[in-house]
């Protein structure tokens, strides 16, 4: 009798070194998948290092913007989950040139190629932060609502979006996925993600800084954005074909004064001061109802879970100060300008 991954041919992530690819790398190994990783090791390979020896899993160090690099990982591969960007806010405005090259002409090399060579599935990930800034705050936005993004990174994952729209058909199989504001630990753990920042701040300082602390935003853990990924791909195509699914829960919809509020429960003595800034001027509650409804996902993880997994960790000296320091947007944009000529397009 085969197992559920054997009846799929090798899947291949892009991205999978990073913090939702490393950890979906050993999902759908755990599933019993071929899995081929294309990344261009920014981190470095760490996180993987207990995967590489997998008789099923394939490491290939190199640029999503490199045809043949493209070409070689894309070989004999059924579906593509494609992860690889330069994320976040600030990463994209310390290299903007690089931004739009990785993000939006990458994306677009990888698409036409998989369209070309036969993949049958493509699923992008795309963010929630396409919505930006809300005129009401009892709104909700559904899939069709309008775009408002305030940052690069959202404007390169729109554009992306709008490209896909073009390649997606019978042969060729496009799901977009905006995913919630991620959290939780991974095998390589953001700290510029505010739910994770927010524990590491507390634990060492027993203070955290807060601002706008009533700005909303949807939230969804790392686990289960890897769980979605997983319900799409082993999805009926008529289900999943050319469609747009927030990615998250409406559950997790939080002000950032109630994510503190959820910390104070844990950590009693915890000293908060809030600031009010325009900073970031972000703003908006997501409806994930579609996803619950189409594909039956319901949140396997809550915040204060997080917590706990994060202050445990930081206590048993799991997660350290130095885990922290690699992740610090300084470190990010540091060397993002430092590469800026050398993360040029390759084609």
């Amino acid at each position: 009798m085969k197992h559920r991954g054997q009846l799929n041919k090798t899947i291949l992530i892009t991205g999978g070194a990073g913090y939702i690819g490393s950890f979906l790398v050993r999902d759908m190994l755990a599933q019993d998948y071929r899995v081929r990783c294309l990344d261009l090791l920014i981190y470095g390979d760490k996180s993987l290092q207990e995967v590489i020896r997998d008789s099923r899993f394939e490491l290939i160090h190199g640029d999503i913007r490199d045809k043949k690099i493209v070409r070689r990982a894309l070989k004999d591969v059924d579906s593509v989950i494609h992860l690889a960007a330069i994320v976040g806010d600030s990463p994209c405005q310390a290299a903007p040139k690089s931004a739009v090259e990785i993000n939006f002409k990458g994306t677009r090399i990888l698409a036409e190629e998989a369209c070309t060579m036969g993949v049958n599935r493509f699923i992008f990930n795309s963010t929630c932060s396409n919505y930006g800034i809300m005129k009401s705050s009892e709104d909700a936005a559904e899939e069709n609502h309008e775009f408002n993004p305030i940052s690069l990174y959202a404007e390169t994952k729109i554009d992306c979006e709008e490209f896909l729209k073009t390649l997606n058909g019978d042969q060729f199989c496009v799901t977009v996925l905006r995913f919630a504001s991620g959290y939780g630990i991974s095998y390589r753990t953001r700290f510029d993600l505010l739910i994770n920042s927010l524990a590491f701040e507390a634990w060492t300082k027993n203070e955290v800084t807060l601002f706008s602390a009533d700005t909303w935003r949807p939230y969804v853990h790392v686990a289960d954005m890897c769980l979605i990924i997983r319900k799409v791909l082993e999805a009926p195509l008529d289900k999943v074909a050319g469609e747009i699914f927030n990615a998250g829960s409406t559950i997790q919809n939080y002000t950032k004064r109630m994510l503190i509020k959820i910390l104070q429960k844990r950590m009693p003595q915890l000293r908060v001061r809030f600031i009010d800034t325009i900073d970031d001027r972000r703003n908006y509650k997501v409806d994930f109802n579609k996803l619950k409804q189409k594909l039956c996902f319901k949140p396997t993880k809550t915040i204060d879970d997080a917590f706990e997994e994060f202050l445990d960790s930081f206590n048993r000296g799991h997660l350290t100060k130095d885990d922290f320091a690699l992740n610090k947007i300084e470190t990010l944009e540091s060397f993002f300008k430092e590469k800026e000529q050398d993360l040029q397009s390759l084609n």
